[in-house]
């Protein structure tokens, strides 16, 4: 997914469900990722220095 893609994505699941979303960027594959609030916390830790754009 391009990181456009992923932020436009994250908007728009934003609007429809108001819960927080995520876009990581894994730099090992350089793809990115659209996460929620729960996933992401589960592995906040390790994900924290890869998020590229976050709505709350």
């Amino acid at each position: 997914m391009t990181k456009q893609y992923a932020i436009d994505m994250a908007k728009k699941l934003f609007r429809e469900t108001d819960k927080a979303y995520y876009v990581i960027c894994y730099p090992d594959s350089n793809e990115y990722v659209v996460m929620d609030d729960d996933e992401f916390q589960r592995n906040a830790v390790e994900l924290n220095k890869w998020v590229i754009f976050q709505i709350h």
